[in-house]
C-alpha cells in the first residue's frame, strides 16, 4: 500500500479552546467526524484565526483562496439587507459593502433628520424674531404716536411701511429738540396756505438814555424884585397867575378875568416884569423835557399795545404781555405828572422811573422775540431747507424717544443673527455631510461584486433539488441584492415578516452560494483560482432532500480535488487543491465518504473526540491491511447496523457468531437491496454455479454456501436451529472464503471489497 500523498498543508497543530497542541497530518482529501461539542467548528476556524500552525508544501495560499464554509461564512455572506426580512446579499464582499451601505444609509438618515430638526429650529429663530420685531415695531409706534400724528407730513413714505419706518428710525441720530419749537417750525413750513410775513421787529426800542430833569423835583418860581412880583410871591399865587394869564390874556375889554375890573394899561408889562430870566429859562427847559418825555411815553405805550394785539409767531408773546401790561398805568401816571408839573412849575414832582424795567424787558424778552422773528423770516426765506430741518428734528426726536428701545433691539437683532448664522452654518455642515455620505454610498455600490450568475446557478440548484416553492430574484433598485420569492399558485410573492427564510433554507442557500464560489469566480472575468476548501457541518437544520443535494455537491468538489491526484489530462478544472470536511451527521458522512475509503493514498479519515477533562483530540482512523498482508487502510469512524455487521464479520473468531452475521448481511444486501428471493438466490448461486463450490468431488463448500442461503429463511431471531448446518465445528477463515465466493459468483465482489475495507 503506497504512502499518503501530502499536498499544500502537510501538518496542522492546533492551540485553541479545548485543543492543547493537538497535531494531525492531512492528505489531499480529509474527512472529520465528531459529535456536537467536540471542537469541529473550532478546528475549521483555526485555519484562519491564527489558532492553527500550518506547515506547507510549497508556497502558502492567500487567505482569500482558503474558503471556509461555516456559521461565520453564512453570517457574512447571507446577510439581511437593511433588516428587511427575506432580502439579503450573497458573497462576503457584498455583505460587507452592503453592511457599510446600511451603516452609511442609517448615518445619512440620521444626518438628514438632524437637518430637519435644525431647519425647524432655524425657522423658529426666524419666526420668533419676526414676532419680536412686530412687538417692537408696535412699541415704537406707540412711543412715537404723538409726534407722528402731530407732524404727519414728515412721515410720508413711511406711514404704511412699518419695516421701512423702523429702518429709517434706526439710521437716525437722536436729537434732543424742543417739542414746541419743532411743532412751531412744522406749522410754519408745512402749514396750510401762505404763512404770514413780518417786515419789522417789535416796536419797543429804548431811546438814548434820558435822565429825568432835576426841574421836576424843584419848585420853579420867579425871583423878580418888582412890587407886583413881590405881591404875587407873598400870596404864593405865581403859578395861579401864570396859569390864568395863559388862559385869559386874550380876553377882550382889558378886564381882569376874575374881578372884571379894568386892568391897568401896563398890566402886561408889569406881569412880564414878574418873571425873571432864570424863571423863564427853567420854564422853557421844563416844557422841553415834558414834551420829549410825553412823546417817548406815548410812543412806548402805543408800541406795547400794538405788540400785545399783534399775532406775532413767538412763544414769548404771553411773557411779553405779562411783563408789559403793568407798565401802561405807570406810563399814564407819569404823563399826568408831567402835565401837572408843567401846569404848576413851583410844585415838586417825583416821576416813576420805568427805564430800568423797560431796559430789562427790551434786553431779555423783546430781543429774544425779535430773534425769533428774524429766525422766522429766515425760515420763510428757505422753506425747502427748513422742511428738511423740521423733518430731521421730528425723526431725531422720535429716535431720542426710542433710543433705549432701539439699542435693546439692536442687541436682540445681533443675538438673533448670531443664532441664525450658527444654526445655518450647522445646517450647511450637516447637508455637506449628507452629500458626502451619499457619495460614499454611491461609491460603495460600485464596489459590490457581480453575483448575478451565482444567483442564477443557485436557482438552478434549488430547482434540481426538487424545491419548487421558492427562488431568488434581484431586488428592484438594489444591485446584487436579492429577495426570496415564494410561489403561491400562479403568483410569485416576496417573503414578508411572516414568511421569512427558515434556518434550513438559509443554510441551504448559503451552501449553494459557497459551492458556486468554490466552483467558479465572483469576478466578471470568470477566472477561477486554486483553492483549499474547508467545510464545517454543512447540513445543519436541513431536511433529507437538501442533505442529499449538499452531499452530492460535496462529492463533486471532492472529485475535482481527487482529479489532481489522478492527473487526468482531460479534466479541465482542477482548482480544488486540498479538501477538508467536518460533520456530526453520520448519514451525511457516509454519503460523502462511502466511495473514498479505498483511496488511502489521498484520503484521510479522522475522528474528533473530547474526553472527560474537556480536552479535544484528533485521531486518524486507519488500521493494518490484513487482506493484502501489509500497509495501512482507511477506517470509517461512522458505522450503521449494516456496517457493524461487516465489522463483526471481519473481526469475530466465533464461527457461530460469524454465521449469524453472514445471514444478516445476505438478507440485507441480496434480499432487501438487490431484490432476490430465497429460491431465486439458491437457483442463481448453487444450481447454475455448482461447480464453483465443488472441487474434485468435495462438496464441503457447497454445503456451507447452501447453509448460508438457507439461513435467510430462518425466523427473525437469526439463530441456527441446527437443521441445516452445524457451524460450531467450522473454521472462520473457511467460512469467510466461501462467503466471499458467493459475492464473486453473483458478480458483487466490488461491494464485498468495499465493505470489507470499510469494516476494518
Amino acid at each position: 500500500m503506497p504512502n499518503k500523498v501530502r499536498v499544500n498543508i502537510t501538518n496542522v497543530t492546533v492551540n485553541a479552546p479545548t485543543y492543547d497542541n493537538v497535531s494531525f497530518k492531512p492528505s489531499m482529501i480529509n474527512f472529520f467526524y465528531g459529535k456536537n461539542g467536540t471542537g469541529k467548528s473550532t478546528l475549521a476556524k483555526a485555519f484562519k484565526d491564527g489558532h492553527a500552525k500550518t506547515d506547507w508544501k510549497g508556497s502558502p495560499f492567500k487567505d482569500e483562496n482558503i474558503l471556509i464554509y461555516n456559521e461565520e461564512f453564512i453570517e457574512k455572506n447571507i446577510k439581511s439587507y437593511g433588516n428587511i426580512p427575506g432580502v439579503f446579499t450573497i458573497s462576503e464582499v457584498n455583505a460587507i459593502k452592503k453592511k457599510e451601505i446600511d451603516d452609511k444609509t442609517i448615518e445619512k438618515n440620521g444626518v438628514d433628520k438632524q437637518v430637519e430638526v435644525s431647519e425647524a429650529a432655524l425657522q423658529k429663530i426666524v419666526d420668533d424674531h419676526k414676532a419680536a420685531q412686530d412687538d417692537f415695531i408696535q412699541q415704537i409706534l406707540d412711543k412715537t404716536e404723538k409726534i407722528r400724528k402731530r407732524c404727519p407730513e414728515t412721515q410720508k413714505g413711511f406711514i404704511k411701511d412699518k419695516d421701512k419706518f423702523l429702518k429709517r428710525l434706526k439710521e437716525t441720530t437722536p436729537v434732543s429738540a424742543d417739542e414746541d419749537e419743532c411743532f412751531s417750525l412744522y406749522d410754519t413750513v408745512y402749514g396750510k396756505g401762505e404763512p404770514p410775513t413780518y417786515d419789522k421787529d417789535f416796536a419797543i426800542v429804548l431811546m438814548p438814555s434820558m435822565p429825568i430833569s432835576d426841574l421836576m423835583r424843584v419848585s420853579i418860581v420867579s425871583k423878580s424884585k418888582t412890587d407886583f412880583a413881590g405881591f404875587i410871591r407873598t400870596l404864593g399865587n405865581m403859578d395861579w397867575v401864570t396859569a390864568g394869564h395863559k388862559a385869559y390874556h386874550d380876553t377882550p375889554d382889558g378886564k381882569c378875568p376874575y374881578c372884571q375890573q379894568k386892568l391897568p394899561a401896563d398890566f402886561e408889562e408889569q406881569l412880564s416884569r414878574c418873571y425873571d430870566e432864570q424863571y423863564k429859562k427853567d420854564i422853557a427847559d421844563l416844557k422841553k423835557f415834558v414834551d420829549q418825555y410825553s412823546t417817548f411815553y406815548n410812543q412806548m405805550k402805543a408800541d406795547i399795545e400794538f405788540n400785545i394785539k399783534h399775532p406775532f409767531p413767538t412763544a414769548l408773546k404771553d411773557e411779553f404781555k405779562k411783563a408789559t401790561l403793568p407798565l401802561i398805568p405807570r406810563i399814564d401816571r407819569n404823563l399826568d405828572l408831567l402835565r401837572r408839573k408843567l401846569d404848576n412849575p413851583s410844585e415838586e414832582i417825583e416821576l416813576d422811573d420805568i427805564m430800568p424795567d423797560l431796559k430789562e424787558l427790551n434786553e431779555n424778552t423783546v430781543n429774544a422775540m425779535n430773534k425769533e422773528l428774524a429766525d422766522y423770516r429766515a425760515v420763510l426765506d428757505d422753506i425747502p431747507g427748513q422742511k428738511t430741518k423740521c423733518m430731521d428734528m421730528v425723526w431725531g426726536m422720535m429716535a431720542s424717544e426710542c433710543s433705549t428701545d432701539l439699542d435693546d433691539w439692536s442687541k436682540k437683532v445681533d443675538a438673533d443673527n448670531a443664532a441664525w448664522k450658527a444654526k445655518n452654518d450647522e445646517i450647511t455642515d450637516l447637508k455637506s455631510k449628507s452629500r458626502d455620505l451619499e457619495k460614499e454610498i454611491a461609491l460603495l455600490n460600485t464596489q459590490t461584486v457581480n453575483t448575478t450568475k451565482a444567483m442564477q446557478d443557485i436557482n438552478k440548484s434549488i430547482r434540481s433539488a426538487g424545491f419548487r416553492g421558492f427562488e431568488l430574484q434581484e431586488k428592484a433598485g438594489a444591485k446584487y441584492v436579492y429577495e426570496l420569492v415564494r410561489k403561491n399558485g400562479d403568483k410569485s410573492e416576496v417573503v414578508n415578516q411572516d414568511q421569512k427564510l427558515s434556518e434550513g433554507e438559509r443554510h441551504f442557500i448559503a451552501f449553494l452560494y459557497f459551492y458556486h464560489l468554490v466552483m467558479g469566480s465572483q469576478s466578471d472575468d470568470g477566472k477561477a483560482h486554486d483553492k483549499i476548501v474547508i467545510i464545517d457541518d454543512p447540513v445543519s437544520s436541513m431536511d433529507s432532500g437538501s442533505l442529499f443535494i449538499v452531499a452530492s455537491l460535496v462529492r463533486e468538489m471532492i472529485s475535482i480535488c481527487y482529479n489532481n491526484y489522478e492527473m487526468d489530462s482531460e479534466t479541465a478544472d482542477k482548482h480544488i487543491k486540498q479538501f477538508f470536511c467536518m460533520t456530526h451527521n453520520p448519514y451525511f458522512f457516509r454519503e460523502i465518504t462511502y466511495n473514498r475509503l479505498p483511496d488511502y493514498e489521498v484520503v484521510s479519515f479522522f475522528e474528533i473526540k473530547k474526553n472527560g477533562d474537556n480536552e479535544t483530540s484528533i485521531e486518524e482512523c486507519d488500521e493494518d491491511d490484513t487482506l493484502t498482508g501489509g500497509g495501512k487502510i482507511n477506517r470509517s469512524p461512522v458505522r450503521n447496523t449494516y456496517d457493524s455487521y461487516w465489522h463483526e464479520y471481519m473481526t469475530t473468531e466465533s464461527s457461530e457468531t460469524l454465521m449469524m452475521v453472514i445471514r444478516q448481511i445476505l438478507d440485507y444486501y441480496f434480499v432487501q437491496m438487490v431484490g432476490y428471493k430465497g429460491g431465486n438466490l439458491r437457483r442463481d448461486l448453487l444450481d447454475k454455479n455448482e461447480k464453483e463450490f465443488v472441487k474434485d468431488g468435495d462438496k464441503t463448500d457447497y454445503t456451507i454456501a447452501s447453509a448460508m442461503i438457507s439461513m435467510i429463511n430462518t425466523d427473525a431471531t437469526g439463530f441456527n436451529d441446527g437443521l441445516y448446518y452445524d457451524s460450531s465445528a467450522a473454521d472462520c477463515d473457511h467460512l469467510r472464503a466461501v462467503f466471499e465466493r458467493i459475492f464473486r459468483v453473483l458478480r458483487q465482489e466490488q461491494h464485498y471489497n468495499m465493505m470489507t475495507r470499510r469494516a476494518r
